[in-house]
């Protein structure tokens, strides 16, 4: 492979997605702020790095895959940041579900030294970047999409050219939208089921092949809320600052939401209850569940 390729954000979606990278042959440079998951792909044959700026200065193309905006801001703008690694001719693929106007802030930014850059976020959780087949939807320039086709070829089955930049951060944020609430009308729909006496998992086999199929019923249920697992590996509080950008851009654009703006405040009561980093997105199931309780129940 030409050069080197850095990578920074090695969570629950960077793990799996690097380690795609190596097994294609990329030669990675990788940076997290926790120090094991550096050491994890290490372990796997990538080159740690020790600051954001590190990986800027090793590599000509760098992605980022970080929880939020706010850590895009950091890893670009903060001390030892991309920004005083990166050089003229360098590519930024963002692929962080992140709010499009600070997408913009970045991009500008990094244009006045001359950095390109396209917002590549993805969809398909950590089953998908571990089999290579995410959907990645990206807005930027489409001659740097194309330089960067290769790579977004290993991690994704479905890439999408959406516009300019911003806008792919734009359309996953819609996607995280539609998933959240497809989750939260499907709980609501199995809690009635099962006061009703009826199998879960018999209704879930209807819905299946009915026309109230989604997502949810297909995957989400049968995998990770059925068997009480709780564990798809996207978290609560990322869905919330989601549906969050949703809600907000419609606000910027004067557009009624009512659903987005609903279903926010549902996983908002979650987050408020003690849901967070620490519950899953699928567990919004276990909060409508228990308000669904009767007082004889409490």
């Amino acid at each position: 492979m030409e050069g080197k390729l850095g990578f920074i954000g090695l969570g629950a979606m960077g793990q799996p997605m690097s380690k795609r990278l190596l097994e294609a042959e990329y030669r990675l440079v990788v940076y997290d702020l926790k120090p094991e998951a550096i050491e994890a792909l290490v372990r796997k044959g990538a080159e740690g790095a020790s600051s954001a700026q590190e990986v800027a200065d090793k590599c000509r193309k760098v992605i980022t895959i970080v929880p939020n905006s706010e850590a895009v801001e950091q890893v670009v703008f903060g001390p030892e940041g991309l920004l005083e690694g990166a050089k003229g001719g360098d590519i930024l693929i963002e692929m962080t579900s992140a709010y499009p106007p600070s997408t913009q802030k970045v991009y500008q930014s990094l244009s006045g030294k001359g950095v390109s850059m396209i917002d590549a976020p993805v969809s398909g959780g950590v089953v998908g970047a571990e089999a290579g087949t995410l959907s990645i939807m990206v807005g930027g320039d489409e001659a740097i999409f194309e330089a960067c086709r290769p790579i977004l070829t290993v991690l994704g089955k479905n890439l999408f050219y959406m516009g300019g930049i911003g806008s792919g951060h734009a359309v996953k944020a819609i996607n995280n939208f539609l998933s959240a609430t497809t989750m939260a009308a499907t709980s609501e729909a199995i809690i009635l089921a099962t006061k009703l006496s009826l199998s879960p998992q018999r209704v879930m086999e209807v819905l299946q092949v009915s026309t109230g199929r989604s997502y949810s019923t297909d995957f989400k249920f049968p995998k990770f809320v059925l068997p009480r697992t709780f564990n798809s590996g996207f978290a609560l509080d990322l869905m919330y600052k989601d549906i969050d950008t949703v809600t907000r851009m419609a606000r910027e654009y004067k557009i009624p939401m009512f659903l987005a703006n609903m279903v926010q405040q549902l996983f908002g009561y979650a987050l408020a209850h003690g849901g967070g980093k620490k519950d899953d997105h699928t567990a919004i199931f276990t909060y409508l569940e228990e308000m669904a309780k009767g007082k004889e129940e409490n």
